[in-house]
Parts: C-alpha cells; sequence; structure tokens
C-alpha cells in the first residue's frame, strides 16, 4: 500500500513538472532577461508584428516586423542596435506590470488550435539560460513601448544597408573548399568567387565581376529571408575544449555594411544562399 502512494505521488510530481516547468520555483526579474520576444501571426505570410530584443555583451540589439505610420507603411528589420535606455524603458514597463510573473502563471484556455488560426507566441530568456516561452501576447504597455520603439527606429534601421558579403568554407578536400564575395563599390555590385563550379574538380576563380542589381537584389533577399545577419550578430564564440580536429572543415560568414560597420562568424551560410551564390558563378562562367 505504502508502495503504491509513493508511486501515485511521483506520477502526480510527474504531472506537475510538465504542467508548471521544471524551474517554476526560481524567481526571476527584469535584470535577469537576455533576450524577450513576441509575435503574432494572422492569416497573411507576414507577421502582424514581431518584435525581438536581445542583449549582446553590453549592446541591445532589436528587431521588428510591423506597421508604421499608422499603418501606412510595413517595416522589416533585424538586429538593429538600440540605446541602452531604450531597452531600459521596455525592462522597466516588465517591472511595472509583473510581466514575468503573469506569463509564468499563464495557461491557456484550450490546448486544441485550428491550422490556420492566428498564434501568438511571446519568449523571456535569462542570463542562466532559462526560459519561458507562452502562446500569449505581452502586455498592452509592453506592446505599445515595441511598437514606439520599431517607430523610431524603422527608417535609421532600413538604411543601413548590406554593402558586402563574404562566405566560405575551408575543407581539407579541396574540391569542397568555396568562397563567395558579393560587394558594391558606389552604384555597382560585383562578384567573386573561388569554387569548382563543373564537373571537373578543378577551382575557377573570378575577382569582381560586375552583376546587375535584380543578381544582387536575390542575393540580399535570402539573406533577409532567412535572418542570415541575425544569426551573425548573436553569435557566441562556444568554450574552448582544447581539442583540435585535424580534418575539421571552417566556415566564414561576413558582412560590411553602409554605416561603416562589419560583422563576422565561423558559421555556415546556409543551403539556399550556398545555392544561389553557385548558380550566379555558373551563369557567369558560361
Amino acid at each position: 500500500m505504502k508502495k503504491n502512494y509513493k508511486c501515485r505521488v511521483t506520477i502526480i510530481m510527474a504531472i506537475l513538472s510538465l504542467l508548471f516547468g521544471c524551474s517554476g520555483n526560481k524567481k526571476y526579474n527584469a535584470d535577469d532577461i537576455v533576450g524577450a520576444s513576441t509575435s503574432y501571426y494572422g492569416t497573411e505570410c507576414n507577421p502582424v508584428y514581431a518584435f525581438s530584443l536581445q542583449r549582446q555583451d553590453e549592446n541591445w540589439l532589436f528587431s521588428a516586423s510591423c506597421y508604421v505610420q499608422r499603418k501606412e507603411g510595413y517595416t522589416s528589420f533585424d538586429s538593429f542596435p538600440i540605446p541602452a535606455e531604450d531597452a531600459e524603458g521596455f525592462l522597466e514597463i516588465i517591472r511595472e506590470e509583473d510581466e514575468i510573473s503573469r506569463l509564468s502563471k499563464y495557461r491557456p484556455l484550450s490546448i486544441l488550435h485550428a491550422a490556420d488560426a492566428p498564434t501568438n507566441s511571446s519568449v523571456m530568456t535569462f542570463s542562466d539560460g532559462n526560459s519561458i516561452e507562452k502562446e500569449t501576447a505581452f502586455c498592452d504597455k509592453a506592446l505599445r513601448c515595441l511598437y514606439s520603439l520599431a517607430e523610431k527606429h524603422y527608417e535609421t534601421a532600413e538604411n543601413v544597408k548590406i554593402t558586402s558579403v563574404f562566405v566560405s568554407c575551408s575543407s581539407m578536400d579541396h574540391s569542397s573548399s568555396y568562397s563567395y564575395t558579393l560587394e558594391k563599390d558606389e552604384n555597382t555590385w560585383y562578384f567573386s568567387f573561388d569554387a569548382v563550379i563543373d564537373g571537373s574538380g578543378a577551382h575557377t576563380e573570378v575577382e569582381r565581376q560586375k552583376i546587375n542589381e535584380n543578381d544582387a537584389e536575390e542575393i540580399l533577399r535570402i539573406i533577409k529571408n532567412q535572418q542570415i545577419v541575425t544569426m551573425v550578430r548573436q553569435y557566441e564564440e562556444p568554450d574552448d575544449d582544447g581539442l583540435i580536429a585535424l580534418d575539421e572543415t571552417t566556415y566564414r560568414l561576413s558582412f560590411d555594411f553602409t554605416d561603416g560597420t562589419s560583422k563576422s562568424a565561423p558559421i555556415e551560410a546556409g543551403e539556399e544562399l550556398i545555392s544561389a551564390f553557385y548558380a550566379l558563378a555558373a551563369e557567369k562562367i558560361h
């Protein structure tokens, strides 16, 4: 009997853990937040709104996709640096509204959703790596603050354009190595590459070949849709485990911007972008 009782208690505790989360007893405050995001998708492919505020070292990066100018325009930009006081204004609202506690306690009325139903999602990430993720919006005051930040920064953020893209892969198998560079000089785009483009296995190298605006825009479209700039901005070096892989394949992804800044990370660019570069290179040598 005693054994059965313990078994029932264990089952109940497991169910409670699933319902309320393993870290439910830990109290967080706004100072612990290193990331906050919220979105609302209706029936359109673009979100009605999507906001993200991420802390990187001592800086705050703001991303937004939403209507602006009293719904006369729509903006979408990623990882734009904003002043610390702007981020603090949002965090102050989180404190005042006790938003962390509200999200922690939130339970959906129903766990069943139609596939095409509008969806809300909100996430808060903390400095210890834990997070709260719920299918609900931030409070109205926090949302108004995020909309206000989008209105304040979207024109500057949209004017910070990419002026060069560099992607590379270095492998022990030389035929698998490649590098592609797209760069803008005044009003002209130039394309350089060093890669195996045909079936010969030999590398083809081309330096600063002029390409038309449409080809460049297709590359930039993929970068935007895949949020590749955000991936680079948010990259953090992993801890050094002291191990050296002799046959390791290494990657590099770099961007230059019109404001004079540059960002680089040792990460893969993704299949869609590499395929687009490869197709462009193949077109230029035939």
